[in-house]
């Protein structure tokens, strides 16, 4: 019973006035273990004691620039940490709440961050990241992909092959883990293969703005769409095969005998408690179809945010800040999308995730950033044949809706009723004849 209310807590996240005596309490099975309980005072006292030890008992210095690293270093862990201790819990609960509020404290951080960034001047700004990075501030040095693209190259009879292998850098593998972590997070095959193919058409639109998106045609369609898209998504998917098929059964570690049934159980603290499997539904209701667009407007919006940033600010693609930008909006992403499949899947849930707030200010906040210091950037013309593909697509899109939704859906309703009313005529001659008979 305990292991079932768990579940029914964790796949439906109830109003509050249904959740006020839940958000704070950790359903499960060893919920009255230490690991559960809230630890506020001793958190508080942890807290203290490290901020007097690093304020009062370590070396002082003279450095200015040192001293406001060392100050700004310590807010912003303050504030991760005052968060996390008191934000609401969200949908998820392993390996711990926590965990998860401090996701949302993160993005928060970040969130405020990007305001500072968007009341800056450009060429402040890249100073300023110098502060952080002495190796910052520097002109990027472009990448060009589409010069030579034989597959064969003759010329070099040494290593013929060399523009493939030439490609296969770390970004392949980010690829294709980035693509099987995004399967997961959307949970459906369709949205992640036309989000895939979406992108590349996106980078074939604006590669005249960013032109390290001008790639070879094979690295567009074959490297990037079938080998890291399409084998990320697929090894995605069977993960989500195997998470929905598994039977989720929490023991308490101390009831677990052997060293062993013990060390298994705190790995499986870092897997879902228990799994949802989403049914966008995205054909069958208009809200919902133009809701499934929304979110991969977004989700598209955020992956060029990444380009353009790092272009405008002169940030280098393997620098951790990229690095630590993509696994924050990861992880935001992973509740937000939970939260939004609840907000528009369950008619009880009346209010935004607190996590898909934060997310959405995110994305204005990088879109005004965007605009604000990269104006000569998006200002350059579209070609005409963009023009014309993107205007061809978006009739298209209109008009396939307004077909589906105004003609092919309400008369296969109906075929469908039809059927059911014909279904129970003949029940009830049925039923007539039978008394008859008798």
């Amino acid at each position: 019973t305990t292991l079932l209310y768990t579940i029914k807590f964790e796949g439906t996240m109830l109003p509050d006035s249904e959740r006020s005596d839940q958000e704070e309490q950790i359903i499960t099975d060893d919920s009255n273990s230490w690991f559960w309980k809230p630890h506020t005072v001793t958190g508080l006292g942890i807290f203290l004691l490290a901020l007097a030890y690093f304020a009062l008992f370590e070396t002082s210095s003279d450095d200015t620039a040192l001293n406001i690293k060392r100050g700004l270093i310590f807010v912003g862990i303050s504030f991760l940490f005052i968060a996390m201790v008191h934000t609401k819990n969200g949908p998820f609960i392993r390996p711990h709440p926590m965990f998860w509020r401090l996701v949302l404290a993160m993005s928060m951080l970040y969130e405020l961050v990007l305001i500072f960034v968007l009341f800056q001047a450009k060429d402040d700004l890249r100073k300023f990241l110098t502060f952080i990075d002495p190796e910052l501030g520097t002109p990027l040095e472009e990448i060009d992909y589409s010069s030579n693209c034989l597959l064969y190259d003759p010329d070099v009879p040494e290593d013929p092959y060399h523009n493939i292998w030439d490609k296969m850098d770390w970004f392949v593998i980010f690829h294709l883990t980035g693509w099987w972590a995004k399967a997961l997070v959307f949970r459906d095959y369709w949205m992640s293969f036309v989000l895939s193919i979406s992108f590349e058409i996106l980078e074939y639109s604006l590669e005249h703005q960013l032109p390290n998106f001008a790639e070879c045609w094979w690295d567009h369609w074959i490297l990037d769409a079938v080998i890291c898209n399409g084998l990320g998504i697929w090894l995605g998917i069977k993960t989500l095969e195997f998470l929905e098929g598994k039977t989720y059964d929490w023991r308490e570690l101390w009831s677990i005998p052997g060293n062993r049934g013990k060390f298994q159980r705190i790995l499986s603290q870092f897997t879902p408690h228990s799994w949802i499997k989403y049914d966008w539904g995205y054909t069958e209701d208009v809200k919902r179809w133009f809701t499934v667009i929304f979110i991969c407007a977004v989700v598209m919006v955020f992956e060029l945010n990444a380009f353009y940033l790092k272009a405008i600010l002169w940030i280098p693609p393997p620098h951790p800040v990229n690095y630590t930008r993509v696994l924050i909006i990861l992880f935001m992403g992973i509740v937000s999308m939970r939260e939004m499949y609840e907000y528009m899947s369950n008619p009880a849930c009346k209010r935004f995730g607190q996590q898909s707030w934060v997310v959405t200010a995110i994305l204005v906040t990088e879109i005004m950033i965007v605009w604000k210091f990269g104006y000569d950037i998006l200002t350059i013309p579209f070609p005409p044949h963009v023009i014309g593909f993107w205007v061809t697509f978006i009739v298209v899109v209109l008009s396939w809706s307004f077909w589906n939704f105004t003609y092919k859906l309400p008369r296969r309703r109906r075929t469908l009723s039809g059927r059911e009313l014909s279904d129970c005529v003949e029940e009830d001659e049925d039923v007539g004849e039978s008394k008859k008979l008798e």
